[in-house]
């Protein structure tokens, strides 16, 4: 007469005869210490990993349920089959493992469907796990789980998974497991499958040592990178000598951009490769890319992929570094990518300290430049030579007003710091690499600056398109921005300043539309801004005439007699030709010698206006004599 699982005792499995090799009544079954037990789970850890340490105690589980099932049938008469599959639980119980409280119990062995789920009381291995290593972040009853998978799975004939879904060794109440057949599973039992795979032990170890060789050789990587980044910062190499470190490093390409997406560093001998690299392929990605984090992409028809990651200073992106790899990126790249962006924001960083400091001096030497008439010009010239500044090349003369908009909201201070830290952002960072970088001296609503003329030359058509780009990238409409002619000499900072702060006031108080002058759009009406002052009336004069004067002199000529005289009859070529008894190609010569002397045409109003203007002011000055003019 058969047995049911419920009647299943000790008395079953133990016998009280002592007699050598007799195993719990010849079970092949033997009791053992559970805190052993949990020694070896914690040496296992230690030794394997969690990972591999959970895949051997889950096999080894598997195959305990497999063998007992397998001894259990031999060993009694079941009432039926369900029995024999019922009482794994109890011998789980009797044998101090667990206590099994099914909640839900659907199976029908002869049709092959296995639904049940239910709680595990005081597992000794979560016990034990807790004993030993503290809470974990997920199930440690991994030797429970994979008794119960091939224990039914011997029973069911088919392969039966059992999945914890609570478990006290990761700090819940209490332990529940699920186990469903792999076919009600589906998808959801891929991952555990992997737990189950038979794999040689010995591969197994071989493999682990592989990537432990693997992992020291990325430790080096990692230690020598680091190393060398900091070499390049302490050497002052600057962003390219830490591209080649990484590319060399890495084995791969390296591009460093800027906020603005310029190119300031790369690394690599691929042709063409850096322009798939820039992020401006990915701006849209670029939006959400903030903190430590990473962008993995990649390109349509390109074999390799990028991994990029932003140059942070002060929570904000200041650049970013790309490079190409040739896999799904791991920790590995990511760490190492992110160590090279912590050194660059530091270099940039100080790189901002330097430039911000060496500005604050050159401030005050432009202070004195532009605002200080009597400057002594060696004196002034040497003191920019310290600080590395070459005053002798041509400049332009910038001024920027921010003024207060009608029916707005007054401006206060730090609404004025505000735009004149975007005003001068956008200027350093468009001249940054360049020998002489702009000198800005901010003030509460204006800036006053140098630019170096080769400077705007190399990028931008004229004076008045770098203003007007700089508008642009301002989008505001309260900004005034007045530009110089360049300038010729150090004498001239003073006077061409004058002349631009003259031109934007006067367009401030025009209102014009036209958020960007030229002082020499206005000619002489700055002219009259400054009428007190007889020097300035004089240099005018001397500006408009000095060529024609200075042939007059060399040539032994009379075209600044003959342009006075032209003035003087209204500018009537034939009307001054008879005045003067000369024939009319004679005049027409020397018109048209004078206006390519003077770079001007007679026939405009305003042209005719200033070369009057500066004859009359010879004349007044008595520079000229024997000449009339009405």
């Amino acid at each position: 007469m058969g047995i049911k699982a419920h009647e299943l005792s000790l008395g079953h499995l133990i016998t009280t005869q002592e007699k050598s090799g007799m195993k719990l009544k010849d079970l092949g079954l033997f009791f053992t210490s559970a805190d052993a037990w949990g020694l070896l789970r914690k040496d296992l850890t230690s030794a394997l990993g969690v990972s591999r340490a959970k895949r051997f105690l889950m096999r080894y589980g598997w195959n305990c349920g497999v063998h007992e099932a397998r001894i259990l049938k031999e060993a009694f008469e079941w009432k039926d089959e369900l029995d024999w599959l019922i009482a794994g639980s109890k011998v789980h119980h009797l044998t101090g493992r667990v206590l099994s409280y099914p909640e839900n119990f659907q199976v029908d062995m002869k049709k092959g469907r296995f639904n049940v789920s239910g709680n595990w009381i005081d597992s000794y291995e979560a016990n034990q796990h807790l004993t030993h290593s503290g809470k974990h972040h997920e199930p440690v009853c991994y030797y429970l789980i994979g008794y119960a998978s091939g224990y039914t799975s011997e029973c069911m004939g088919k392969k039966v998974i059992f999945k914890e879904i609570n478990c006290k060794g990761k700090g819940d109440d209490h332990c529940s497991y699920i186990g469903k057949t792999v076919e009600e599973w589906g998808e959801d039992v891929s991952e555990d499958l992997f737990f189950y795979e038979d794999t040689d032990m010995a591969i197994e170890l071989d493999e682990m040592y592989k990537r432990l060789e693997q992992q020291k050789e990325r430790l080096k990587i990692g230690y020598t990178l680091s190393q060398n980044l900091t070499q390049d910062m302490l050497q002052g190499k600057g962003l390219s000598g830490f591209a080649e470190t990484i590319g060399k490093s890495l084995h791969c390409p390296v591009l460093i951009e800027g906020r603005h997406f310029e190119k300031l560093a790369e690394y690599g001998d691929i042709p063409g490769i850096h322009k798939y690299m820039s992020v401006t392929n990915i701006q849209n990605e670029l939006k959400d890319l903030a903190g430590n984090s990473f962008v993995e992409w990649s390109l349509e028809d390109k074999t390799f992929k990028l991994l990029t990651t932003p140059i942070l200073i002060e929570s904000k992106i200041f650049g970013y570094i790309t490079i190409v790899i040739d896999r799904e990126s791991d920790d590995f790249y990511k760490d190492l990518l992110e160590r090279a962006a912590i050194i660059s924001a530091l270099h940039m960083q100080n790189e901002r300290v330097a430039i911000e400091t060496e500005q604050r001096l050159k401030g005050e030497l432009l202070e004195q430049l532009l605002n200080n008439k009597g400057i002594n010009k060696n004196e002034i010239y040497d003191r920019f030579s310290y600080l590395d500044y070459n005053l002798s090349t041509e400049h332009y003369v910038m001024y920027v007003v921010i003024q207060e908009e009608a029916h707005a909201k007054e401006i206060d201070d730090y609404g004025y710091l505000t735009i004149r830290n975007k005003i001068s952002e956008y200027i350093y960072q468009d001249f940054l690499y360049d020998d002489n970088q702009p000198l800005l001296l901010p003030k509460l609503n204006c800036i006053q600056a140098i630019i170096d003329k080769n400077s705007i030359d190399k990028k931008y058509k004229s004076p008045k398109h770098f203003g007007e780009q700089l508008i642009k990238k301002l989008g505001v409409t309260n900004v005034y921005i007045g530009l110089s002619d360049q300038t010729k000499d150090i004498s001239d900072f003073y006077k061409k300043f004058q002349e631009v702060k003259r031109a934007v006031e006067l367009a401030i108080w025009k209102k014009t539309d036209n958020k960007v002058v030229l002082s020499n759009e206005l000619g002489h009406l700055t002219l009259f801004l400054s009428a007190r002052d007889p020097e300035e009336l004089e240099a005018f004069a001397n500006e408009n005439l000095e060529s024609l004067i200075e042939y007059d002199e060399k040539r032994n000529a009379e075209l600044l007699y003959t342009l006075m005289q032209y003035a003087q009859n209204e500018f009537n070529l034939h009307k001054t030709a008879r005045e003067m008894c000369i024939s009319i190609s004679g005049m027409r010569y020397r018109v048209q010698k004078i206006e390519e002397l003077l770079e001007t045409d007679l026939s405009d109003s305003n042209s005719r206006f200033q070369v009057q203007l500066s004859l009359q002011i010879l004349l007044l000055l008595g520079k000229v004599d024997h000449l009339t003019i009405a």
